[in-house]
């Protein structure tokens, strides 16, 4: 075995030497291969010293002469770009009173939090639900006032997507009945209570599940805790319990309501009811219920979509436009990406009618709950109770126009580079946390940047500024937009940076992240303000908070990009380096995708000064113009290669023995990310040399390097997709295939390993996965190690 595994990492280690020169060495075993890489060239300065000096001199001149002789062949009436620098000014800086003041400190004096707070006031005067006139009038709006900002574009890009809406003349119902069908309870499926003013409007949306399977069922009730994977497992495996036939209740929380129903289905339940535990949502020892305080009050109820993948159901994989062809809805069906089976949310108040039913199967100590007069949770009903419940479905699906507003400044150096900054605008109700307060912030930052450019500012690469719609359904806008796109974002985004609840709560900022923007996420929150006591620095209030070590360096925690937002198209079918970044509280904020998300909240619990939404507007920004305006892209791929080996250390520590059972090597895929780190750490060495270097031929020099920095998340998509999901295609990180809202890494291995172990699926497949992931490491390692900078001249 040490001798198979030594063969295959000299295999993996060829990729290292990718120097003609270098390729006869006598010695080739893996140590002195490593040797050579960490002493190469490569490794250290990448071309002579001399050579540059000279080069540098002959590229000064020639530039000179080149721009003499243009300017003159220009004819007066030539059209020139706006404002645009001579030489590669690359708008770190802006000039305010004839003195140069950095744009990341600039912005510090120039955002206000009165600002976004009346941004937010605009917002959610109405409910606004994709599809509907007010959340078009809302994109009108934001349209008009980026077109008043001398953008150098600005377009309102609709398409036309199917939707899901409540019937507001034949509301859902859910009645728990006896035996000879009479009415016991019936649960309130058309309105939330308003609590405060403004609730009471007759345009909010009634309570239900988008895309919910349209029909009605009854059945005798079983309790699934959070209808995870692993909750049916027991029931199946543990307690022997037949669920076909059953409607079964489970409580919102711990994964994406859609895998609840999909489990659900697969389990064999013909109903399911998701409410809203107290335990999560408005513990005994928490504070108080809204209007009193931010928990949810007993008649709150949670709406969501139900939709398994990502876009426009109908027209998967391409945009949504005139004329494409738009498949049945019976086929969306049958691929499961919506549930066959009714499902319908209620609130707490109601639930405790429904539970009480239940005195069979005391439920574990993890699945009992909150529920006023409830002290024991039990999973199914007695056979002597033969009471059932009724649940009616419908909702209806509709296509409608929604609309995306994107706005454009375009860079003077690398115009064909942009940096995407993202939020969508749609909200189930008035959505003053989900998701208008990252709505809220994208304004004053677009004021901010339109500011700049009264002073002739202009970053060196393209800055994009994007509000989607009908991000709830099922990140619908964003899809469409990059399906429409396709591959010339993959061609030109250094980088998407998603806010989709900028504040949920004031505790402590929060990210996820590709590992290549960790570092530079970092020092953007070392540059802001903390709004809290106690703390100088966002960064110091987050490491204080969530943090993890990094090769023995404790550092903020940032997490692994999963879905449930919109950045996910952009990372799964582009490869395009991605974040999300929000203030938020330990437990998540409870009134979400109810009535009660609304501007009341947010002044009077959520953060009644704006501070924090001035701190994540600063953060993202800063971000953003760190990308924007920093010649040689400030990423780390040393950052990418710790993240790669912990992933792979928590594979081996998870299904280590289980794979040597099957006589399943990873030492193939370890020899791979033994070459991902050495050529990672080669490149950070190249970067500082880029970065000190201060001629024309630097532009050469970076845009190399930046080519390689971009590359390395496209080198990370498998055309083919995962397995069962070919829209999603990176192989190291993905939504969980049992929870959608969860990242999951190596996610091919992971989920043909459970498929393995669970489902009868082929451990051949698992083989086949690890090599896949085997195989795009290696792509990356070959973009990182392309030895050009040597032949810079």
């Amino acid at each position: 075995f040490r001798r198979g595994t030594t063969r295959r990492m000299e295999e993996e280690h060829e990729l290292m030497d990718l120097d003609p020169e270098n390729s006869s060495s006598e010695d080739d075993s893996p140590k002195s291969r490593a040797r050579s890489a960490r002493g190469s060239k490569r490794g250290s300065t990448p071309f002579n010293v001399g050579v540059l000096l000279v080069a540098i001199a002959f590229m000064v001149v020639s530039f000179a002469v080149g721009l003499l002789i243009g300017m003159k062949a220009l004819d007066s009436s030539s059209p020139r770009p706006p404002s645009v620098p001579s030489g590669f000014n690359w708008g770190a800086s802006v000039k305010i009173g004839g003195k140069d003041v950095p744009v990341v400190d600039w912005l510090d004096e120039n955002m206000s939090a009165s600002n976004i707070k009346r941004n937010l006031l605009f917002l959610t005067e109405k409910p606004h639900i994709a599809g509907s006139d007010e959340n078009k009038r809302l994109a009108e709006a934001i349209y008009q006032q980026w077109k008043e900002y001398g953008f150098d574009e600005v377009e309102l890009k609709n398409y036309s997507v199917l939707l899901s809406y409540p019937n507001e003349s034949n509301h859902n119902v859910l009645e728990l009945q006896d035996e000879t069908g009479q009415v016991l309870f019936s649960a309130d499926t058309a309105q939330e209570p308003p609590l405060t003013p403004g609730e009471n409007d007759s345009t909010v949306a009634s309570p239900f599940n988008a895309y919910a399977g349209v029909g009605n069922a009854s059945g005798r009730l079983v309790y699934v805790n959070f209808g995870r994977i692993d909750d049916f497992f027991y029931l199946t495996n543990n307690l022997s319990l037949d669920l076909n036939g059953s409607i079964c209740i489970a409580r919102y929380g711990q994964i994406f309501r859609g895998d609840k129903a999909h489990l659900a289905g697969k389990f064999g339940c013909v109903g399911l009811i998701i409410y809203s535990d107290p335990e999560q949502y408005a513990p005994r020892d928490g504070p108080p219920v809204y209007p009193d305080g931010p928990s949810l009050p007993e008649g709150g109820v949670q709406r969501g979509s139900l939709l398994i993948t990502e876009g426009d159901p109908l027209t998967p994989g391409i945009p949504a436009i005139d004329g494409v062809y738009r498949r049945p809805y019976s086929e969306v069906i049958a691929e499961e990406a919506v549930p066959a089976i009714p499902v319908q949310p209620i609130s707490y108040g109601d639930a405790i009618h429904f539970m009480s039913q239940l005195t069979q199967h005391e439920a574990p100590p993890d699945w009992q709950g909150q529920l006023e007069n409830l002290p024991t949770y039990f999973i199914a009903q007695e056979e002597s109770n033969s009471n059932s419940t009724y649940i009616e479905v419908n909702n209806f699906q509709e296509e409608r126009m929604i609309y995306d507003v994107v706005a454009t400044i375009y860079g003077t150096v690398e115009p064909d580079h942009t940096v995407i900054m993202g939020n969508h605008r749609d909200a189930w109700v008035f959505g003053a946390v989900d998701p208008n307060s990252g709505t809220a912030a994208l304004m004053e930052i677009a004021r901010a940047f339109s500011e700049l450019r009264k002073d002739d500012w202009r970053p060196g690469r393209t800055l994009v500024m994007c509000s989607w719609d009908a991000e709830e359904y099922g990140l619908v806008g964003s899809t469409e937009w990059v399906e429409d796109k396709g591959k010339f974002l993959g061609a030109s985004t250094a980088a998407y940076l998603n806010i989709d609840s900028g504040v949920s709560g004031p505790e402590f900022f929060s990210a996820q992240a590709s590992p290549l923007l960790y570092e530079l996420i970092f020092n953007a929150t070392k540059m802001v303000k903390c709004p809290n006591p106690g703390f100088n620095t966002v960064y110091d209030e987050w490491l204080a908070h969530t943090n993890r070590s990094y090769n023995g360096t404790t550092l903020p925690d940032i997490g692994d990009l999963g879905s449930g937002t919109d950045y996910t198209m952009f990372l799964q079918t582009q490869g395009i380096t991605c974040s999300s970044m929000s203030y938020t509280n330990a437990t998540s904020y409870a009134v979400y995708h109810s009535v009660h998300d609304n501007f009341y909240w947010m002044t009077n619990f959520g953060d009644p000064d704006f501070t924090h939404h001035l701190a994540t507007a600063l953060v993202w920004s800063k971000t953003a113009i760190l990308i924007a305006t920093t010649p040689v892209l400030p990423y780390n791929p040393r950052d990418y290669a710790n993240a790669l080996n912990r992933i792979f250390s928590n594979l081996q520590n998870e299904y280590g023995s289980v794979l040597q059972e099957q006589s399943i090597s990873l030492s193939y895929l370890e020899g791979a990310l033994q070459c991902f780190t050495e050529a990672s750490i080669a490149l950070s060495n190249e970067i500082p040399v880029a970065i000190a270097t201060n001629h024309t031929s630097a532009e050469n020099v970076a845009r190399i390097i930046n080519d390689k920095l971009m590359s390395i998340e496209r080198a990370f998509i498998h055309d083919e997709g995962l397995p069962g999901r070919p829209y999603f295609k990176h192989v190291v990180f993905a939504p969980s295939s049992v929870n959608s809202y969860a990242g999951a890494s190596f996610p091919g291995i992971s989920d043909s390993i459970f498929d393995a172990m669970h489902s009868g699926g082929s451990w051949d497949e698992v083989r086949r996965q690890i090599d896949i992931v085997r195989v795009h490491v290696r792509y990356a390692v070959e973009i990182m190690n392309q030895p050009a900078l040597k032949y810079v001249s």
